[in-house]
This record gives structure tokens, C-alpha cells and sequence, in this order.
């Protein structure tokens, strides 16, 4: 782990925005040596993973699920992570709602409303969020993140209008927006929380 790593991770704490680090590309010892530093928030996108890291590291550790979702995993995910930050399936959320489990939803947003992208979209979302106040499911905020190829430029009105979305619902407090490609960007736009993995290597 090199130095500049801590530094950057320091960094971006010390202003006021979390980090959730996406640890799908380590093994279980580089892991541990963020753990060992006092970082607990950790993502991974695939149920396998996640379910076999929750049974083996420690308990305190708060499981970010930041992939897919099927139908079929939705239980198992929810028993294993403390947060979904990908959660963008409309259609699932009675089946979440029917659930014990103590399980946090960030609602994935697709601002361009281009069907081949993953989220709810900007027309859909205030029906979305409606359905979730009826259900009572716990949810405290959004994820976004743009396709990579956009400018620096395209991607901050993005994340500048995801912020304006994220301002009409005060009750929340977490805007998931920021990963390796795209972090300070969204941090001047009003992100919470970093999804971080790769930058750190």
C-alpha cells in the first residue's frame, strides 16, 4: 500500500466526504490492511463475494453492495450488506419491503434516461420515491455515476443536477457519486461518499 494512497484517502475524509472502498479487485490480505487503518466501509458486486467476506472478516465491517441485482439474490444480499447502493429495480421493492432483514437502499439514478444504463430514471423517480415512503423501506439517498467517456465538463453538470435531485429530499444524507475516474469532480458538486478502489493502487 504506498503512502500516497493513505494520503488521498486522508484527503478526502478530512473534507467531509466519505469513502466506501471497492474491494473486488484485492484479496482478502489488502483488505485487511485498509481494515487495520480503520477504514469499515467496504463495496463488492458480486453475491458470492459479498456472502463469502461477511462469513469470514470481521463483524464490524458495513458491506456496500454495488452491483447488479437479481431477483433471486435479493435476500441473500440483503441478510449479507448493510447498504445496496445500486438499488435501481422498481419492481422489487414490495419483495424488499416483505423482508426482516435491516437493510439500507441508495436508489440508483440514470439521468440520461438511456435504457441501456442501469437506474431509475428522472421521470420515474418521484413515483419511485413515493413508493418507497408507502412501503417504509429504509432508504437515505441516491448513487450516480456517468459513463466514463463523457468530458469533465459533461460529467459535472451531471453531477450538478444529481445534487439538485438530492437538495429536494432533506430527510436523506447520502449522495453516492465519485470513483476512481471521477472523485474530485463530484466532491465539488456535492457528493457524501466516494466509491474508491482502483485509484488506490
Amino acid at each position: 500500500m504506498e503512502p500516497k494512497s493513505i494520503e488521498l484517502l486522508d484527503g478526502i475524509i478530512s473534507s467531509g466526504v466519505e469513502v466506501c472502498l471497492i474491494s473486488k479487485y484485492w484479496d482478502d490480505e489488502t483488505l485487511m490492511k485498509f481494515y487495520n487503518l480503520g477504514y469499515r466501509k467496504f463495496g463488492e458486486n458480486r453475491v458470492e463475494a459479498l456472502e463469502k467476506r461477511s462469513q469470514k472478516l470481521p463483524d464490524d465491517i458495513e458491506w456496500h453492495f454495488v452491483g447488479n441485482i437479481q431477483s433471486r439474490d435479493l435476500k441473500k444480499i440483503c441478510h449479507y450488506a448493510s447498504i445496496i447502493q445500486s438499488f435501481d429495480r422498481p419492481d422489487l421493492l414490495e419483495k424488499l419491503s416483505k423482508f426482516d432483514e435491516d437493510i439500507e437502499i441508495l436508489i440508483q439514478v440514470n439521468l440520461l434516461d438511456d435504457n441501456s444504463r442501469n437506474g431509475v430514471s428522472s421521470k420515474e423517480l418521484d413515483l419511485v420515491m413515493k413508493k418507497i415512503n408507502d412501503l417504509q423501506i429504509n432508504c437515505n439517498g441516491f448513487m450516480f455515476h456517468p459513463p466514463i467517456e463523457l468530458s469533465n465538463m459533461e460529467k459535472t453538470k451531471l453531477f450538478n443536477q444529481m445534487n439538485e435531485i438530492f437538495s429536494k429530499y432533506p430527510e436523506y444524507s447520502i449522495l453516492s457519486m465519485g470513483t476512481s475516474n471521477d472523485y474530485q469532480l463530484a466532491n465539488q458538486c456535492g457528493a457524501t461518499l466516494n466509491r474508491l478502489g482502483r485509484v488506490l493502487f
